[in-house]
C-alpha cells in the first residue's frame, strides 16, 4: 500500500525514537520532574526511560514471530475487537502528543524569538511544515534528516552543559534522598510516561528489516535519550538549585542564556531557537504521520494522503483552545498520568500476556487418540 515506508534500518529507527521522546527537554518538562522529585529528578528521568525500554523490548520479543507490524500481532493475540481497540488507543495518544508539542513548541517560539506575531500563525506554520513532510516524504525523510541533525544536536547540549560547568554547585543536588525514595520511584515510572513515542518503532514495523533492528534501535535510540535528558537536567539543577529551577519555563533556553564565550560571543541561545525550531517540526512530523498511519490501517484505506489536509486542520484548531500556556502544561500533565500511561504499560501488559498464554497453547503437546 501507498502508506507503507520503504525499509529503514537501525539508524533511521534509532533517529525515529530519539525524534519522538528527546524534544521534551526543550518544553517544560524537566521542571514537571524537578518540582515532584526535587533533587532526584534527573535520576527520575533516566530510570523512567529505561523501565519503558523494557516494556518496549518485552513487546518487540513477545511479537518477534508475527510479520508486519504491531496492529498484525495485536489481531493475532487479541482478534478484531482488539485491533481496532489498540489502533484507536494508540492513534488518541499520537495525535494528543502532536496538539502538546505544536502547542508548547509555538508558545516558546513566541516568548523567545518572535513576541510580535498571533501564536495562531506561529501554529499554523508549525502544522504546515510538518504536514507537507508527511505528504512529501512520508516518515522516511522525516528519520534520515533527524539522524543528520542528530551530531549537531547532541553536541550543541554537551557543549552548553560543559561551558556551564564554572556554575555548577553540586549541593544544589541536595537533599541527596530528593522527595524521598518512595516518591523517587513513583516519579521514575510515572515520567517514564513521557517515552511512549518509542512504540512507534514497533507500531510501524513492517518499516524495519527484522526483530534485532528493532531492539538495536529501541536500546540505542531511548538509551541515548534517557542519557542525555537526565545529564540535562542534572546540570539544570546543579546550576539553578530546586527552589529557582522550579520557577523556570524552559530550563534549557534559561541555561543557554547563562552562558558566556567572549565578548563578541554573548548571545549562543538565539543559535539554539533554530535548533529546537527544526526539531520540533520533526517530531511534530512524527507523530503526525505515525497516527495517520494507524488511522489508514484500521480504515483500511490504499494511501494515506487524503487524510493529511483534514487531520491536520482539526488537529490545529484543538491546539489552538486553550486560553494559555499553563492550561496546556496542565493537560500534558493529565494526560501523561492517564493516556500515555495505558499506551506504555497497559497495552502492551496485554498484548505480551495474550501471546505468552496463545504461544504456551501451541507447544502443548497433542495427545495421542487411545
Amino acid at each position: 500500500m501507498s502508506y507503507q515506508s520503504g525499509t529503514m534500518g537501525i539508524a533511521e529507527g534509532m533517529a525515529l525514537v530519539f525524534i519522538l521522546v528527546f524534544p521534551r527537554i526543550f518544553l517544560t518538562t524537566p521542571i514537571q520532574l524537578i518540582q515532584e522529585s526535587a533533587g532526584l529528578g534527573w535520576l527520575a528521568a533516566f530510570f523512567g526511560g529505561f523501565i519503558c525500554m523494557g516494556v518496549a523490548l518485552a513487546l518487540n520479543y513477545a511479537t518477534r514471530h508475527t510479520e508486519g507490524d504491531l496492529l498484525a500481532a495485536v489481531k493475532k493475540y487479541l482478534g478484531t475487537f482488539g485491533f481496532y481497540l489498540t489502533g484507536l488507543t494508540y492513534a488518541v495518544i499520537f495525535f494528543v502528543n502532536y496538539i502538546l508539542l505544536v502547542r508548547q513548541f509555538a508558545e516558546n517560539t513566541l516568548l523567545t524569538a518572535l513576541p510580535n506575531i498571533e501564536f495562531s500563525v506561529i501554529i499554523a506554520l508549525y502544522a504546515a511544515v510538518a504536514a507537507a513532510l508527511v505528504y512529501l516524504g512520508g516518515i522516511e525523510p522525516v528519520a534520515r534528516g533527524t539522524y543528520l541533525l542528530w551530531p549537531f544536536s547532541v553536541a550543541g547540549l554537551v557543549i552548553v552543559l560543559a561551558l556551564l560547568a564554572p556554575e555548577y554547585n553540586v549541593y544544589n543536588l541536595a537533599p541527596w534522598q530528593g522527595n524521598g525514595l518512595l516518591q523517587f520511584a513513583r516519579d521514575s515510572v510515572i515520567f517514564g510516561d513521557f517515552n511512549v513515542g518509542v512504540l512507534s518503532i514497533l507500531i510501524l514495523g513492517s518499516a524495519f528489516h527484522n526483530y534485532h533492528t528493532k531492539a538495536k534501535a529501541i536500546v540505542f535510540g531511548l538509551g541515548i535519550s534517557a542519557l542525555l535528558r537526565s545529564l540535562s537536567i542534572m546540570v539544570f539543577t546543579m546550576v539553578f538549585g530546586v527552589e529557582t529551577g522550579r520557577e523556570k519555563v524552559l530550563p534549557f533556553f534559561e541555561m543557554a542564556r547563562l552562558v558566556y564565550i567572549s565578548i563578541f560571543l554573548q548571545r549562543i541561545e538565539a543559535l539554539f531557537i533554530i535548533l529546537w525550531v527544526i526539531i520540533g517540526i520533526f517530531s511534530i512530523a512524527a507523530s503526525l504521520h505515525t497516527g495517520l498511519y494507524l488511522l489508514t490501517r484500521m480504515l483500511t484505506l490504499p494511501a494515506m494522503r487524503p487524510l493529511i489536509p483534514a487531520v491536520t486542520l482539526i488537529l490545529m484548531q484543538i491546539a489552538m483552545l486553550p486560553g494559555d500556556i499553563t492550561s496546556v502544561i496542565q493537560a500534558d500533565i493529565m494526560m501523561t498520568k492517564t493516556l500515555f500511561a495505558a499506551g506504555i504499560y497497559g497495552l502492551p501488559a496485554i498484548i505480551i500476556l495474550a501471546a505468552v498464554i496463545k504461544g504456551k497453547r501451541k507447544r502443548k503437546p497433542c495427545l495421542p487418540a487411545s
